[in-house]
């Protein structure tokens, strides 16, 4: 069920820029929400959120403000915002994000690192273990 309207897998999926039959190798760069359903080798950076279909085998390093992962990834996601693991996912990775959603009955291997304390400090222009 929703939990509100920042909820990833209530939200219907972009449009397919690799579909399932595609594969792709090098820089990925997206502007636009976007689905890989494809194999990806390489490298993404993308400017929104990026959602990995069900069908699709990702070995990359991942930049995005989001990224939904229903399919295979290995690699390195970092996302500003929100990595949400749905049902079907299946992930050797590390991970780092302010917040990891796992779905019950996803695969997650790998390291995860959610440090908000950092985004907290960053702004304050003190290092985040000091003392004010």
């Amino acid at each position: 069920m929703p939990e509100g309207p920042d909820d990833l897998a209530a939200s219907s999926a972009p449009p397919s820029l690799l579909r399932a039959d595609a594969r792709f190798e090098g820089l990925f760069a997206l502007r636009a929400p976007a689905r890989i359903d494809g194999c990806l080798r390489g490298e993404v950076i993308a400017s929104d959120l990026l959602w990995i279909g069900q069908s699709a085998r990702v070995n990359a390093r991942v930049v995005a403000p989001r990224i939904v992962i229903e399919g295979e990834f290995d690699g390195e996601a970092e996302a500003s915002g929100r990595i949400e693991l749905l049902q079907t996912a299946r992930v050797r990775a590390r991970l780092d994000t302010p917040r990891l959603v796992l779905a019950e009955g996803c695969f997650f291997e790998g390291r995860c690192r959610t440090d908000t304390e950092s985004e907290h400090s960053a702004g304050s222009g003190q290092p985040a273990d000091s003392k004010p």
